[in-house]
């Protein structure tokens, strides 16, 4: 990583994100954390990463009783705030940079499909990267892709 490059984080609830100082240390990396309020002061970004919630179906191999919980009518709203996310994320990238789409699921409605929809509503952006990984002896399933406007 080109450490001259500056590196911010954000999450809706920053609890999550409570570790972060002591892995950036660890990392060598300084981290600035920005509240909702001060993302888009600091846009545009080269990268924007979605580490999007899901059904956490990818990791249902550790905790299986997950999968009982899941409901089809939660499977739907997770589409619409991985849609929301997706759509306001993208208002954050630069304009050659790159949109990240992450989740630990393995579900085609919560990655592929939320993907096609948002390229669907945004013809402005073409997937350039995509992959699934699958749960497996080596560890469980996610998903990501990147996207970028299409160049004129």
């Amino acid at each position: 990583m080109d450490r001259s490059r500056k590196v911010f984080a954000h999450d809706i609830d920053p609890a999550r994100m409570a570790d972060l100082p002591a892995r950036a240390e660890r990392a060598g990396v300084q981290i600035t954390q920005l509240p909702t309020a001060e993302v888009a002061r600091h846009a545009p970004f080269d990268v924007v990463l979605c580490d999007a919630p899901c059904s956490g179906s990818g990791a249902w191999r550790r905790a299986a009783e997950a999968k009982w919980l899941l409901r089809p009518e939660r499977l739907v709203e997770l589409g619409e705030i991985q849609d929301n996310i997706l759509s306001q994320a993208s208002e954050y990238v630069s304009e050659n940079g790159i949109l990240v789409y992450a989740t630990c699921s393995v579900l085609q409605e919560e990655n592929e499909e939320r993907v096609a929809a948002f390229v669907a509503c945004n013809p402005a952006w073409q997937v350039i990267a995509q992959e699934r990984f699958d749960v497996g002896a080596e560890g469980d399933g996610f998903f990501v892709v990147q996207l970028q406007r299409a160049q004129q």
